[in-house]
């Protein structure tokens, strides 16, 4: 079984890799109303992994014999200025990401 400090950061992480699909999949809707269906698709694979990334946690947890508590996730933006700007988000957003593993 995990320490509660351990579980706490697998729900988070769990929240963490679906709210950044959440928003992959905004940009995804964003770039389509653009004809933009490169970069569309483009995200909609970085929505996949995303995807893919809670699931595995998901299956660990459950493989243990944990269980996860979903929790709430933001609705994500769906606006954005320009490409540049959707790619923008995604370096920050990704950035974030990198810091709040790092950090734990």
């Amino acid at each position: 079984m995990f320490t509660k400090a351990v579980h706490e950061a697998l729900n988070d992480q769990v929240r963490s890799e679906i709210s950044s699909a959440y928003l992959y999949l905004s940009m995804s809707s964003f770039c389509e109303s653009e004809n933009l269906p490169g970069l569309a698709k483009w995200l909609r694979v970085q929505w996949e992994e995303e995807l893919a990334h809670a699931m595995k946690l998901f299956d660990f947890v459950n493989e243990r014999g944990g269980q996860l508590t979903l929790q709430a996730i933001d609705k994500p933006q769906s606006k954005w200025k320009s490409p540049l700007d959707v790619f923008e988000s995604v370096l920050a957003h990704e950035q974030k990401g990198t810091a709040s593993i790092n950090k734990a």
